[in-house]
């Protein structure tokens, strides 16, 4: 059965499983021809390692959304009652603060490399194709942040 809602909600992981099936693909493709005909696939490293950063961009999202993502609870649970529901408000402002200003310096890493007609090395496609997975996965980022953080509160009620 089609459900927009499920699909929606696991985004990240079903383009993050998609693209590590591709990378593996590549993977597997420059070891044959590397190893059985002599023969490297140069480019397939240039997309697998441009490719990792889309991947853990996606990977971020989905943990946040989860609420998996690194945290320091042993500090936090030892600290007066009202500092923890500071910090719970105060926590996500910082992520959010991070992959905003993250996400700005990617798009104006995409404006740099479009003004200077930067190329990839082996196939000599524009950069700034890879790198817009920077502000695109940062914005994903806040939207789970923000997402999660309403969850939260919602629970709490």
């Amino acid at each position: 059965m089609f459900n927009l809602t499920w699909i929606i909600e696991h985004i990240e992981e079903m383009l993050g499983a998609s693209l590590l099936a591709v990378m593996a693909c590549f993977a597997f493709a420059n070891v044959i021809t590397r190893y059985v005909f002599q023969y490297p696939l140069a480019f397939t490293e240039e997309l697998e390692v441009n490719a990792l950063v889309w991947l853990t961009m996606f990977g971020t999202s989905s943990a946040f959304r989860r609420r998996k993502h690194l945290s320091m609870l042993y500090f936090q649970d030892k600290l007066p009652g009202s500092l923890r529901r500071a910090l719970k408000v105060l926590i996500p402002c910082m992520g959010i603060g991070l992959f905003t200003t993250l996400g700005f310096l990617g798009y104006l890493q995409i404006v740099d490399e479009r003004i200077l007609e930067i190329t990839s090395e082996s196939l000599g496609i524009p950069q700034w194709y890879y790198t817009v997975g920077i502000p695109v996965g940062c914005s994903m980022i806040v939207f789970r942040i923000i997402q999660a953080s309403f969850r939260e509160i919602k629970e709490q009620l």
